[in-house]
């Protein structure tokens, strides 16, 4: 795991403990209550806007629905580095 990884993490935790979110990264991918997002060669600063992001679409829009925005563009954009279930699966597999 990189060292921004590690910065990165060590912000995160808090903020992912009081949401009660799942979190886990290794050096390819941050795993947020089983969505893989990739973050190989991320700053610590892009590993946080990743984890902003799905914090954004999975819990805030989900509970404010009546906020205008384009969902099509905004997921597009925020969801463009994450993993499906599948390939998950395959990335995890090949690193152990």
């Amino acid at each position: 795991m990189t060292d921004d990884t590690k910065r990165a993490l060590e912000i995160l935790k808090p903020i992912a403990d009081e949401l009660r979110i799942e979190m886990k990264a290794t050096d390819k991918l941050l795993i947020m209550n089983g969505q893989a997002i990739g973050i190989a060669c991320n700053s610590t600063h892009a590993t946080l806007l990743e984890a902003i992001g799905w914090i954004f679409i999975e819990r805030y829009m989900k509970d404010f629905r009546d906020v205008y925005i384009e969902p099509d563009e905004l997921n597009d954009t925020v969801k463009r580095y994450w993993a499906s279930k599948e390939v998950l699966q395959k990335i995890m597999g090949a690193e152990e």
